[in-house]
């Protein structure tokens, strides 16, 4: 990124490369809309390019991009006037249970995840799906790195409560 800040083109096509699918698939997860997700994610890319002086020297790189990316979905909503944050299970990497699960139980993890509340999907998706730690899920949504854990605890929680309801 410290070339990427100097024009470095190659080093920005690098970035572009490594992160585009999961950029992508991070932001279709939050949308239903294939269209919104690719629009977003193009602008995503724009404002890397754009505001690439804000990211600071010696922070992680990827918590900056998922930020920038979280930030345009809800400056996309702010533009359209309508709720973006849904998630669409048969377009991204589906969230699963153990091997050994029946698929029965696989799709109700889903279905589960699926009626989290917003800020609890988000935290839940960036920890424990894409392998975030609490300070990446913090970056990417603005919060504090105890605030990241309580929604990551929280929607553990919640996940256990409706899978152990059926």
């Amino acid at each position: 990124m410290q070339r990427v800040q100097q024009d470095d083109r190659e080093a920005f096509r690098a970035l572009y490369q490594r992160h585009q699918g999961p950029v992508y698939g991070f932001l279709l997860r939050r949308t239903a809309d294939r269209e919104i997700a690719a629009e977003a994610f193009q602008d995503t890319w724009l404002k890397v390019h754009r505001f690439r002086g804000t990211w600071r020297r010696g922070r992680p790189f990827r918590p900056w991009l998922y930020s920038v990316a979280q930030n345009t979905l809800r400056d996309g909503h702010r533009k359209r006037g309508r709720r973006v944050l849904t998630v669409d299970f048969e377009a991204a990497p589906q969230v699963v249970a153990p091997a050994q699960a029946e698929p029965v139980k696989r799709m109700s993890l889903d279905a589960a995840v699926a009626q989290l509340p917003d800020k609890l999907r988000q935290a839940f998706l960036l920890g424990a799906v894409m392998g975030f730690d609490h300070n990446e899920v913090a970056d990417a949504l603005g919060v504090s790195a105890d605030n990241a854990r309580t929604r990551i605890s929280r929607a553990r929680k919640q996940l256990r409560a409706l899978l152990g309801a059926e």
